[in-house]
């Protein structure tokens, strides 16, 4: 059963037979691709959704996994997708894939925003944390 917030993005991922390793479940390595899939469509419909149309410039600090049990090849699965904290130049996403409704992996991301000329961090603006606030926890 689901932790994720009422807020939270439910993102649909489809399986391709070859996620699959020789004990037929979902690679741990294309688990954490899936995942990858799952954040860069939430932010991308987080962009799409708000006043905020800046560009994509973040890149991900840390990525925390708990594998709580095999995910089996089927045709998809939901990864749930929502903010759990907000900084001054980073934000926290918390990830649920869920399969058969069930939480197979769970998966705490930092997102730094970076100034790609600076080669450094960067301040969140105001209307893209207007956007993660709209998937926040604290919601």
């Amino acid at each position: 059963m689901s932790n994720a917030p009422k807020n939270a993005l439910p993102i649909e991922i489809q399986l391709r037979w070859s996620d699959q390793d020789l004990l037929a479940h979902v690679n741990n390595a294309t688990i954490m691709t899936l995942v990858e899939e799952a954040r860069i469509r939430a932010i991308t419909e987080l962009q799409q959704r708000g006043q905020w149309n800046g560009p994509l410039e973040m890149v991900l600090r840390t990525a925390t996994t708990e594998f709580l049990r095999p995910v089996m090849y089927e045709d998809s699965v939901v990864v749930n997708v929502w903010v759990s904290h907000i900084g001054n130049t980073s934000f926290v996403l918390q990830h649920e894939l869920l399969q058969y409704g069930e939480i197979c992996v769970t998966v705490e991301a930092v997102v730094v925003l970076f100034d790609v000329e600076k080669q450094a961090s960067k301040p969140i603006p105001d209307p893209l944390r207007a956007v993660l606030e709209t998937v926040s926890a604290s919601l």
